[in-house]
């Protein structure tokens, strides 16, 4: 039996207050940490009904999740069995994050020579708005986009396409920012620190800068799983 925290009567009470988007949260973020602690395993199947019935919701936002959770790469939806859990590993976040940082790293250091004061003034703009948004469940879209152009600019003067695509297929977790949201500070004083060195031109400094700051939020990705584990075994 799976367990998943079930306060009783969430989805009549939030239904009386119209706040559909709480309701989709509050059951996204129940099945991303059941998957996320290992509570549900790799291949197990996740029933709409069955689920509704445990957190005590309708189905329309059990799909809802499942939708969100299929971008976040948790779950996989197969013809004719429905939602099937694809959980991230801590081995496939070691591979993915470090290989960004080598690649991403690389690419930024390409890039710089023919950044133009355009970009960088691009770049700027994209920094402040990251550091103003308060970063939540009804924010976090916008900052993944945020951060993702942030990104992409940096690397806009690479000109070396195959290491471009590279990383563009590695691409940005869309979890990370939601569960690294205690990191948030940290993560934007190294966003700050990248565009300072950008400023500089320093190819070497800011390939340094980039590499520390994928490595950071990887080793700390980690720490929150390993955490969540140790809270399903209590």
């Amino acid at each position: 039996m799976y367990i998943v925290s079930n306060p009783k009567g969430v989805d009549r009470i939030l239904d009386n207050s119209g706040d559909k988007s709480t309701i989709v949260t509050y059951v996204t973020k129940s099945l991303r940490t059941a998957i996320l602690n290992g509570t549900l395993k790799k291949g197990d199947r996740l029933i709409q009904e069955e689920w509704a019935e445990r957190l005590d919701v309708s189905r329309m936002p059990i799909r809802e999740a499942l939708t969100q959770l299929q971008m976040e790469g948790l779950v996989e939806m197969v013809p004719h069995k429905g939602a099937i859990v694809t959980p991230i590993t801590r081995d496939n976040i070691e591979e993915i994050y470090h290989t960004r940082s080598l690649l991403e790293g690389l690419a930024v250091e390409k890039s710089l020579p023919f950044l133009t004061q355009e970009n960088k003034n691009q770049l700027l703009l994209i920094l402040i708005e990251m550091e103003e948004l308060q970063l939540c469940d009804e924010t976090n879209d916008k900052y993944i986009r945020l951060n993702a152009s942030f990104h992409e600019t940096l690397r806009k003067g690479c000109p070396w396409p195959r290491v471009q695509k590279m990383v563009e297929t590695l691409g940005i977790s869309p979890i990370a920012p939601n569960l690294l949201i205690d990191y948030y500070p940290e993560t934007q004083r190294e966003h700050r620190m990248i565009y300072e060195a950008a400023l500089r031109g320093d190819p070497s400094e800011l390939r340094a800068a980039v590499e520390y700051h994928i490595l950071r939020t990887k080793n700390n990705l980690i720490n929150y799983m390993d955490l969540l584990s140790e809270k399903n075994t209590d």
